[in-house]
């Protein structure tokens, strides 16, 4: 899952952006590609095989392809006459439609039937697929298919209708393996669309044409029916204009009648309530009602009483009250008052009369008035009904007039077979298959075996989920990285002096230039610079199972340190399978196990090694309790008299998930480095390892990667011998490190083996 650097599915995410660094994604396909080549083209070669093989059995498919015209409108061939049924669409707004829906009719079931039937598909056997079976059939066996087949389904999923942008041209066509029979149906389809045109416009015309006689006949019993009751109508009711104009002149003269007595009864009414008021009063001739004054007898009866008035003033100058003329002329005074009073009553009467005479008459004209309104409203209402009937007659006159002219058209246009659906070209033969496209499928396969090898290159680099670089381990492991050491290559002869038999893992003191020596060095650099301040004199080397290179790693570092400081001591503390002493090629009695069950100086277990500036504590007799050996005080005591005779004191444990003893150990060292097999560790068996010695509180220093294969874009390092003038310092590699690593490992396997038989 994980390549040298960043993992190709997490670009995406690199420096918390979306937008990915395209030059940085093309390299590492490359980097995925160089690496999983194999995977790569065998998948891209069985691709473009099954491709061609594909290809190759493909039977080939012809296209049979015609054009039909369909216009908007078929030709006029009775001039104004208009058209029952209007074939294609006048609406401006529904012209695309129209051409839409044409294309599915084209397309329908009701075309295909009139195919089916035309050509009898329904029994072919060639269009039912019954010829094509390799298990000849019997009759009973196709005629239950032919009983249960869906022949017009069938052929409606065949037809194919193109039409052009803005165009009033549609292509029909129709794929077969067998050429002819695709051109043959393809003009079966355009002619059964065509016609089934036709006969729709004919079949509407026809069912037009009864529906319009059986409205023709309920509008002339209709027509009969309104004519009829208007004559009734007239026939009963006076509506001549005399009749109008004499009622009209009646009212005119009734309300100046009318007004007239109105004004009279009134002017009565106000007399009488005048004279009312003066009925039996005494003091008739002081009043100054209108009445009155205006009557000739109460004005002389008022003259005379004055004229006696002034007299009697005269007489009671000179006499007194009682007097013969005094009293003579008071009588003549009130004879006046009497008769005054009688005369103003008398007229009082004959305003009453007057004015009920007045009002008798006035209502008698309101009532003669009355009638001639309700007359003149009777022959209004009348006339407003006899419009009625008037306009209802026209209106079923105007309709049956439409509708016999409508039955005329009609008459005239179903015998007229315009349409505006033409069969512009037929189908012809076609000669080349439009399937399969030899050209096409092949570039497609190549496209495909491409993307396919490229998928599966990626999907068995995602899922390999070993170690192989810097990334995996700084990233998905959280640790840093110290540098790789190379795979131990006896062949590469170029790198310096031969390897002895058997001493592979001193590769670096026989080859001191070589990449493994170099690798070392920049390991022994970066742990330097891991602690600047202040020296690692003790270093555990462990890994998290065996067979990771442990051992190999700690004896090449303890050599390269030992040509650094020149006093060195590597110890062997795996109290289960040691291999130092088979790695020095060690003689002699006791060790590391010995020194702690013993009260001996710790110089008589440490032996001198080839290496100049190494020495050597082997494990010794193995223990039957290794973890009690290590918790033991003796054994702190031994690493404290190392750090006191040697600048550096490493030591080769067991695994980390194996046993405990690493975990022990990596409590008392300075700092602990962690050894994982490049490209056959598991991520998670080395996450675990880590997680255990951080548990300790470990010095964890960082990992070191072992056995690294140098590639064209792989890992590990292999320095030149020289430069070029112009060019950048630069990496050479094995001419094929695979080969000579998997040789390299036979041998140390079968190395091993005698070395253990031996032992």
């Amino acid at each position: 899952m994980t390549m040298q650097d960043k993992p190709l599915h997490k670009a995406a995410a690199a420096g918390g952006s979306d937008q990915l660094d395209t030059e940085e994604l093309v390299r590492r396909g490359m980097e995925i590609l160089s690496k999983r080549r194999w995977w790569f083209l065998f998948s891209a070669m069985l691709t473009m095989t099954a491709a061609v093989i594909i290809t190759r059995h493909q039977v080939p498919i012809y296209r049979a392809t015609g054009t039909v015209h369909i216009d908007l409108a078929p030709p006029k061939v009775l001039g104004d006459v208009s058209e029952v049924v209007q074939l294609g669409s006048s609406n401006f707004f529904g012209t695309k439609a129209y051409y839409q829906a044409q294309t599915q009719i084209m397309q329908s079931r009701d075309v295909a039937t009139i195919v089916v039937a035309r050509r009898n598909l329904a029994r072919d056997e060639y269009f039912l697929g019954l010829k094509n079976t390799e298990k000849p059939l019997t009759r009973a066996q196709k005629e239950e298919i032919i009983a249960t087949a869906d022949p017009v389904g069938m052929l409606t999923g065949r037809i194919l209708v193109e039409l052009g942008e803005d165009s009033a041209i549609a292509k029909v066509s129709v794929e077969d393996k067998n050429a002819e029979f695709a051109k043959d149906i393809v003009n079966e389809v355009m002619e059964a669309y065509r016609d089934r045109n036709i006969n729709r416009r004919k079949r509407v015309i026809e069912d037009a044409y009864g529906d319009l006689h059986k409205i023709h006949k309920d509008l002339t019993a209709r027509k009969q029916s309104s004519q009829e009751g208007l004559y009734r109508f007239e026939k009963e009711h006076d509506l001549s204009d005399n009749r109008r104009i004499m009622i009209n002149e009646r009212i005119l003269g009734l309300n100046r009648a009318l007004r007239e007595v109105h004004t009279v009864r009134l002017r009565n009414q106000q007399e009488m309530q005048q004279l009312k008021k003066f009925r039996g009063s005494r003091d008739i001739f002081s009043a100054s009602a209108p009445a009155l004054m205006r009557d000739g007898l109460v004005g002389e009866l008022k003259r005379r009483y004055l004229e006696l008035q002034i007299r009697k003033k005269e007489l009671d100058a000179t006499y007194l009250e009682r007097h013969p003329k005094v009293e003579t002329i008071t009588n003549q005074m009130e004879q006046l008052i009497q008769l005054g009073t009688k005369h103003v009553s008398a007229m009082g009467d004959a305003a009453t009369q007057q004015y009920m005479a007045a009002l008798a008459e006035e209502n008698d004209l309101i009532d003669q008035l009355e009638k001639s309104k309700a007359e003149d409203s009777e022959i209004r209402l009348t006339k407003i009904n006899h419009d009625k009937l008037i306009a209802q007659a026209e209106e079923d006159k105007l309709f049956y007039e439409k509708v016999a002219k409508r039955i005329a058209e009609t008459d005239m246009t179903k015998e007229v077979g315009v349409n505006n659906v033409t069969i512009l070209d037929r189908a012809v033969v076609p000669k080349v298959p439009v399937r399969p496209n030899v050209q096409l499928n092949l570039l497609i396969g190549g496209l495909l075996s491409l993307l396919v090898g490229f998928g599966v290159a990626l999907a068995v680099d995602l899922l390999d989920n070993t170690i192989k670089g810097r990334t995996d381990v700084e990233q998905n492991l959280g640790v840093p990285y110290l540098g790789a050491i190379p795979t131990f290559l006896p062949s590469n002869a170029a790198e310096g002096l031969p390897v002895p038999e058997g001493r592979l893992d001193l590769y670096a003191h026989y080859r001191p230039n070589s990449r493994v020596a170099e690798a070392s060095r920049s390991v022994r650099t970066n742990l330097l610079f891991m602690r600047p301040d202040k020296p690692l004199r003790t270093l555990l080397v462990t890994s998290a199972n065996p067979r990771e290179g442990k051992t190999a790693t700690s004896t090449t570092l303890a050599i390269t340190l030992a040509a650094s400081t020149g006093n060195c001591i590597i110890v062997d503390t795996d109290l289960r399978k040691p291999r130092l002493h088979k790695v020095f090629h060690s003689v002699g009695e006791g060790g590391l196990t010995s020194y702690i069950l013993s009260q001996d100086p710790l110089e008589k277990f440490v032996r001198k090694t080839e290496v100049p500036g190494l020495d050597l504590l082997t494990c010794g007799p193995l223990p039957p309790n290794p973890a009690e050996i290590l918790h033991t005080d003796r054994f702190k005591q031994l690493v404290t008299e190392l750090m006191s005779k040697y600048e550096t004191v490493i030591f080769d444990s067991p695994p980390v998930e194996i046993v405990a003893d690493a975990l022990v150990i990596a409590s008392l060292v300075d700092g602990v480095l962690l050894v994982a097999h490049s490209e056959k560790s598991k991520r998670e068996s080395v996450a675990s390892a880590i997680a255990s010695l951080r548990s300790v509180k470990a010095n964890l220093l960082g990992l070191v990667l072992s056995r690294t294969a140098a590639r064209g874009m792989g890992y590990g390092y292999y320095y030149g011998k020289g430069y070029r003038r112009g060019m950048p310092y630069r990496y050479r590699y094995a001419a094929d490190p695979e080969k000579e690593r998997e040789e390299q490992d036979r041998r140390a396997r079968e190395a091993e083996a005698d070395r253990e038989d031996a032992a």
